[in-house]
This record gives C-alpha cells, structure tokens and sequence, in this order.
C-alpha cells in the first residue's frame, strides 16, 4: 500500500477447480505452502459458498454480487449482461471509487485450451487494461489425451504433464505480467489514482 492513502491495494486471485485440498483449510494430505502463507497474511474466507456448480454463473454472480437466476446465467454460453446490462462488477465498484483496474487472464468463462490467450467471455467495461498470455500448454494442446473424446466438455477436464518451465506456461507467463503490472502501478502511484485492483486467474 502506497503512503499516500489509506485505500489499499487489491489482488484478487481465481483458479479452476480449485477445492478446499488446502492447508491453510486444515487438509491433513495437501502440501500448499505459498497459498497457506498469503492466506495467513491475507483474507481466508472459511464459510463460503458458489452459486452453481459450474464455472460461467458462478464467475458472473462473484463478479456481479448478482444470484444466477437474477442475471439469468445457467451455463457457458450467456453473458450476464445479456439480461443486466447496467450491472456493475466488483472492479467498476473499485474504479468508480479512484481504483484503477486492470485483469490477468482471465475471470469471466472461456473454453480451454481453446481460447487461451483472447479475452474469451470478457467484460470490457470492468477493466482499465486486460493481459492475455498465451503459454505453451495452447501450442501443446494436440499433446492432450482425452479419453472420451466424443464427449464436449471431456477435454476441459484433461490433463497433461507439461515439458518446460512455469514461465513458458500460461499460468506463469500470468504470474510474471501480474508481477510486472502491480510493479509499475506502485511506482507511478499518484494522489489522483492511489490505489489498484489487479485481478489474475490461474488454472
């Protein structure tokens, strides 16, 4: 947080299917130090609940603060502004109060692999700058095995043990330009903008 306000900065980090396997969330097996530590410096929350299991109206009703049957989102393939197009996002509630917001990755739905690397499913009025990596796991993705191809979704819950280091993939090419960007807000802090929201996803 800069000394020249009391507003302080914000990360806010998503990730895919992430359970609560987590230390920091008393799981006696999971091995998550550096989530363990940001949660202990940061905010856990331990009662919290999605909307629908299933990721594009789970993003649109945190993003919104609106339930799904509100926004009318059920699966991938509607965005909330379709039936609230004056909803305002939790980073417009950040910028209308002298935040500036910009995003890493994505938050709100698109397909994987295939749309990494594009604004997918975006909300342009909820950014002030957008960043879209495009790591090797997209010029991977024929290495993928599905095992039920004929099935849509099958292939968003395959995996692969990348070759390559994290910052060739697109999680870590996220991790440094969210890096690089809260970096060159802290430096050009100001009286007129003193504060940032920086919102990463990591898969």
């Amino acid at each position: 947080m800069g000394s020249l306000t009391a507003k302080p900065n914000v990360l806010f980090i998503a990730a895919d299917d992430l359970s609560c396997a987590l230390g920091c969330y008393g799981d006696p097996i999971a091995k998550t130090p550096n989530l363990d530590r940001l949660a202990a410096t940061g905010t856990c929350f331990l009662n919290a609940y999605n909307q629908l299991p299933l990721c594009n109206p789970t993003r649109a009703s945190v993003m919104t603060g609106l339930r799904p049957d509100t926004i009318k989102v059920y699966d991938l393939d509607r965005h909330f502004r379709d039936e609230v197009p004056e909803a305002v996002t939790l980073s417009q509630q950040f910028m209308k109060h002298g935040w500036w917001a910009g995003r890493v990755g994505k938050i709100y739905h698109y397909n994987v692999p295939a749309s990494i690397g594009t604004d997918g499913f975006d909300d342009p009025p909820s950014w002030q700058n957008t960043i879209n990596p495009k790591g090797r796991d997209k010029t991977d993705e024929h290495l993928v095995f599905n095992a039920e191809p004929h099935r849509k979704i099958s292939a968003a819950l395959s995996w692969l043990a990348a070759d390559g280091r994290d910052e060739e993939q697109t999680d870590g090419m996220i991790a440094t330009e969210a890096i690089k960007l809260m970096e060159e807000k802290r430096e050009n802090l100001s009286l007129s903008q003193p504060a940032f929201f920086v919102h990463i996803h990591l898969s």
